[in-house]
């Protein structure tokens, strides 16, 4: 075991233990054999306990033995006590993945207030490694997760990656070292443990060196995800608010479309969704979209591709009559000034100015409708086609006001105006009046 944590630690940089390291301690064989081997290297070595509350006189028996164990050492011990399952009922999450959050939660947060010690160690092993990625390979995991535990994550160091239970369990027979065992280990009902006592060793019958296989199956794979997420990075870093050309879009390869579309989701998009994306993509019709998850949806427009809010998909129809000085557009952010203006706090986002002349009847804004038309230039134009030919994206067509007097379609204040209508520069006074659109939010980009 010495030999292979040498190896590891020299493999992957993790010299940083000896300068100061917090240990995870459960007093199983594999922490305790980890907390043998580090107590005379480390410059200042912490232990850390977590009673999880789960198997009642049994986990105050762990406790108690690495209060002792420690105390025997001379290794300093500090014990927490969560009650995971409370906590995993109220997150709706199951009780292994709670453990694990919370236990990290309490690493790290020691370790970012003790700069005495350098990083976090655990003592996951080769056969953890083995069952992480049998079981990545059962729910359907890419690369990454195929790719089995990393030996250094961020702060998290695992020394023992290399090492099997077998060889962990000889040292500690060489070194008298004690240790507990977790009676929950030996419950198959569990994946994990079904995997652990029923599946790998099956497959340690096929391959012996099938421990060692993982480890390599596991850097290859890291090799290859690092260079394609970094493909993606370049990608993304070069896009402008979020948005994915049309031509970018289906120039990439799928691999790393994948990821730029994940990178762009900013959310951990599980993997079939983000298929789902692609295959959009690589089929492109405008207007198409995909609810991601609550609150997100991918969509194609004309030439691009993005992650908008699902709520700027669904615009309620809105009609307000319109009054002289600020009209707000209730459910919205917008407001519609008649001769006027606001303040600094507020975006301006199109402005005409109109002759009064020109104006039959009484004032709305309103949302767009279909058919909706406007004489512009001497020609009967569709403002769907005037939206579009100005690249406006058809998820935010909705919360542009349409200004409509007693013969229809008026103007949209900053994109077009009724012919007859509009005020140049040099015709201004009493006849003229200015419209003004304000918003405070993002929805009218």
């Amino acid at each position: 075991m010495k030999n292979k944590i040498y190896e590891a630690v020299c493999r992957y940089g993790m010299e940083e233990i000896y300068n100061g390291a917090i240990v995870g301690f459960s007093g199983g064989a594999d922490s305790s054999a980890l907390l043998h081997y580090l107590k005379d290297k480390c410059k200042s070595l912490l232990a850390i306990h977590v009673n999880h509350m789960i198997r009642g006189a049994e986990a105050d028996r762990d406790e108690a033995f690495c209060r002792n164990a420690c105390e025997k050492y001379g290794v300093k011990l500090l014990v927490f006590c969560v009650d995971i399952p409370a906590l995993a009922k109220e997150r709706h999450l199951g009780l292994e993945q709670t453990a694990r959050e919370e236990r990290y939660r309490i690493f790290n947060e020691v370790l970012k207030s003790n700069p005495q010690y350098k990083c976090i160690v655990t003592a996951h092993n080769a056969n953890d490694n083995a069952e992480t990625i049998i079981f990545n390979l059962a729910r359907g995991a890419g690369a990454n997760g195929l790719s089995g535990i990393k030996p250094v994550y961020e702060n998290v160091y695992r020394p023992l990656i290399y090492s099997t239970r077998e060889d962990i369990i000889r040292y500690c027979s060489d070194n008298n070292i004690e240790y507990v065992n977790d009676s929950t280990n030996e419950d198959t009902d569990y994946t994990r443990n079904h995997i652990r006592h029923v599946i790998l060793p099956e497959i340690l019958k096929i391959n012996s060196g099938a421990l060692s296989s993982c480890i390599r199956l596991g850097e290859i794979l890291r090799a290859d995800e690092e260079y394609i997420s970094k493909e993606a990075a370049k990608v993304t870093e070069s896009l402008q608010g979020g948005k994915l050309s049309k031509e970018k879009a289906c120039s990439l390869d799928i691999a790393i479309l994948s990821r730029v579309l994940k990178r762009l989701a900013q959310r951990n998009i599980e993997y079939g969704t983000i298929k789902a994306c692609a295959d959009l993509v690589k089929n492109w019709k405008t207007g198409k979209m995909i609810n991601v998850e609550s609150g997100l949806t991918f969509k194609l427009e004309r030439d691009y591709c993005a992650f908008i809010s699902t709520a700027d998909t669904k615009h309620n129809n809105f009609s307000v009559p319109l009054q002289m000085g600020a009209n707000r557009v209730e459910g919205t952010d917008i407001i519609v000034c008649l001769d006027c203006a606001l303040g600094e706090e507020y975006e301006l986002k199109g402005s005409v100015a109109l002759k009064l002349s020109a104006i039959n009847g009484g004032l709305t804004a309103r949302s767009k409708q279909d058919g909706d038309t406007v004489k512009s230039g001497g020609m009967t134009k569709k403002l769907k086609r005037i939206f579009t030919d100005r690249h406006i994206p058809s998820h935010e067509r909705g919360l542009i006001p349409v200004i409509c007097d007693g013969d229809g379609v008026l103007a949209i204040p900053g994109i077009v105006a009724r012919d007859g209508a509009f005020a140049t520069k040099k015709e201004s006074g009493e006849g003229i009046i200015t419209i003004k659109v304000y918003t405070r939010a993002s929805e009218l980009k």
